[in-house]
């Protein structure tokens, strides 16, 4: 009997060979993603502008890596859930893809929200120069008026947030006590904060918000990727004396960096006679 023969008849007994580990099909992006809806669940019950723990007490709720939880809040915003702010801080947003005016509405009214960001002023310039044609409408203007026009960048832990122009009338500065164009930014109390711009000494008359695409140089101003809109608040303020508009006011602002909410005031209800 040759070898070939016994190895016919009676074949040598090869070991069972392990199974090749079975490679989990579910990817990384998935699992994040499934990590991201188990957050996105948690907010679903948080108010707009809620602030969620850090990263690390996040890591330890849903057992999972810091790299892990970096990978869901990135899935998060770019769902429009979380706004994460320049200095780390993430909120619950509050996507809006269009915006319904209210103001004049009875007990209603619009406030701009910073969600706990410090703004600076990080530059100013002033000048005194002919009113656009939009503007000399707004404020009842001659065509060709002179109007002074105040521009400030404002920042948020060094990063550009929100672009201001106010349009005042010549001598509205003199006569409300403003200080003239060659005053310092911190001697002139119409922009001596943020808050300042968007409330002025006189009442405002009307107001509207929305979202949309920048003009090109508020867009290098904010450093926004092309397309990308702001919130637009556009704020005219009138006289008390005369009645008459006395300046107008444009901020535009990055979403990510604000939200706009709708506050119910009191009414003032007249007894009957």
């Amino acid at each position: 009997m040759t070898a070939g023969a016994a190895g016919r008849d009676h074949p040598i007994p090869v070991p069972p060979q392990s199974a090749p580990a079975r490679v989990d099909a579910a990817p990384a992006g998935r699992q994040a993603g499934v990590l991201a809806d188990r957050i996105a669940a948690a907010l679903v019950h948080r108010e707009p502008g809620w602030r969620l723990p850090r990263r690390s007490a996040l890591a330890r709720r849903y057992n999972v890596s810091l790299t892990e939880i970096d990978v869901a809040i990135t899935d998060l915003a770019r769902r429009s859930l979380v706004r994460r702010l320049p200095d780390g801080q993430l909120y619950r947003a509050s996507p809006a893809d269009y915006w319904i005016p209210v103001e004049g509405a009875g007990g209603l009214a619009t406030r701009l929200d910073p969600m706990g960001i410090t703004i600076t002023c990080q530059t100013r310039h002033v000048s005194r120069r002919e009113a656009p044609q939009d503007v000399t409408g707004a404020l009842g203007l001659a065509a060709g008026a002179p109007i002074r026009v105040v521009r400030c960048v404002w920042s948020a832990a060094g990063e550009p947030a929100a672009v201001s122009t106010a349009y005042l009338h010549a001598t509205a500065g003199d006569e409300n006590g403003g200080a003239g164009l060659e005053a310092a930014p911190e001697d002139d109390p119409e922009l001596s904060s943020f808050d300042a711009v968007l409330r002025s000494k006189l009442p405002a008359a009307a107001v509207s918000v929305e979202l949309s695409p920048p003009q090109p140089a508020v867009a290098r101003s904010l450093r926004l990727s092309p397309g990308q809109p702001v919130i637009t608040v556009t704020i005219r303020f009138d006289d008390p004396a005369t009645g008459s508009p006395a300046g107008l006011t444009v901020v535009m602002l990055k979403p990510e960096l604000f939200r706009v909410a709708i506050d119910t005031t009191e009414v003032q209800i007249s007894a009957p006679s």
